[in-house]
């Protein structure tokens, strides 16, 4: 087993024990602190990778002016990956984990949840007086004691879904005018931070399962129970480049992905479908265009013989990533730091 690392590494978010301006091709990380079979998700922030292994045992490495990488420490950068003491989570296991620009998060396994890193825009879900940046995870109780579900981080806000399905956003986003009439939108405060709260406007007729964030927009996975439990994707903030178009899909929406300014699903037919931005050709399509308001299918086609299906869709801020249930990698888009690791810079 190995841990391959390519991109921009100007911060040492590689975790390969230097900084470079960019690694072209996978290089092997010679040293880290966890064992590279035991990998259950990679998160990566601006500057900065978060590594969740199969004990729930958080690492973490790169740019750490804001405190993003939660080890306590006041040093700008770790070139190599880091543990967090498990006593910061108060000895629970980690559950998921989601990174933002210069911001971090975790829900354990209690449903706890944990941030940390910048809060120049109350992102943290609390006042910046005292708090403009936190380096080691810091609990934020939800109203009412809510369980948090999942979490999602835009580039100055954080977004968490809760059990009972409501949405609270901390931070800066503007939600576009009329909102989406699925959605009751409600201002909010939470230890003394403007806080925006998001639930379906009939939980009845409509269930809120899933949420990404882009640069400044949410997709939203919903379920219409008035629908045979079709799948929706609704969506919210800005749309300059057709990101936020909402749409309804006849079959299921295994997966929702974004990048900065685009959006894409994974249907149960294994059919990908994307759209938004697409300058550095970071749809996939086959080509660069300005945008693309409509879904449209990746240009790709896995390798021969069968067998072969999408495990994982990643998206980068302008690039994207695709692991089969073989093991396969398929990169594309922006590539100016190595970010699809061929050994190039130019745009795929």
């Amino acid at each position: 087993w190995a841990a391959p690392a390519q991109g921009a590494n100007s911060h040492g978010q590689l975790g390969l024990g230097y900084e470079s301006e960019l690694c072209m091709s996978p290089q092997r990380l010679s040293k880290c602190s966890f064992v590279p079979h035991l990998v259950r998700c990679i998160r990566g922030g601006g500057g900065h990778v978060l590594v969740l292994d199969s004990n729930g045992r958080l690492h973490a490495c790169g740019w750490n002016n804001r405190g993003q990488l939660g080890l306590n420490s006041t040093e700008e950068c770790h070139n190599e990956f880091s543990m967090l003491p498990t006593e910061f989570f108060e000895e629970v296991p980690v559950e998921s984990i989601g990174c933002g620009w210069d911001i971090s998060g975790a829900i354990t396994v209690t449903k706890r949840l944990f941030v940390w890193g910048s809060n120049a825009f109350q992102q943290l879900g609390i006042c910046q007086r005292g708090f403009m940046a936190v380096r080691r995870p810091m609990p934020v109780r939800l109203p009412r004691d809510e369980a948090a579900q999942r979490i999602s981080f835009g580039l100055r806000h954080c977004a968490v879904l809760t059990h009972d399905r409501k949405i609270y956003v901390f931070g800066r986003l503007r939600i576009m005018d009329p909102a989406p009439i699925e959605l009751d939108i409600t201002a909010t405060s939470l230890h003394r931070a403007n806080v925006m709260k998001i639930q379906a406007h009939n939980p009845q007729e409509l269930r809120i399962v899933s949420l990404v964030s882009g640069q400044h927009h949410l997709l939203l996975k919903c379920i219409d129970l008035e629908a045979n439990g079709r799948r929706r994707i609704v969506a919210l903030g800005d749309n300059k480049f057709g990101q936020s178009n909402a749409f309804q899909f006849d079959e299921d929406v295994q997966q929702l992905a974004v990048g900065w300014t685009h959006s894409a699903v994974v249907l149960k037919s294994q059919r990908i479908l994307l759209w938004g931005r697409n300058c550095y050709g970071q749809l996939g399509v086959g080509g660069f265009s300005e945008q693309q308001a409509t879904p449209t299918p990746l240009r790709l086609q896995l390798g021969e013989g069968g067998g072969q299906s999408v495990a994982r869709l990643h998206m980068g801020a302008e690039h994207g990533l695709l692991r089969t249930t073989t093991g396969d990698i398929y990169t594309w888009g922006w590539n100016e730091h190595g970010n699809c690791g061929n050994n190039a810079t130019d745009n795929l």
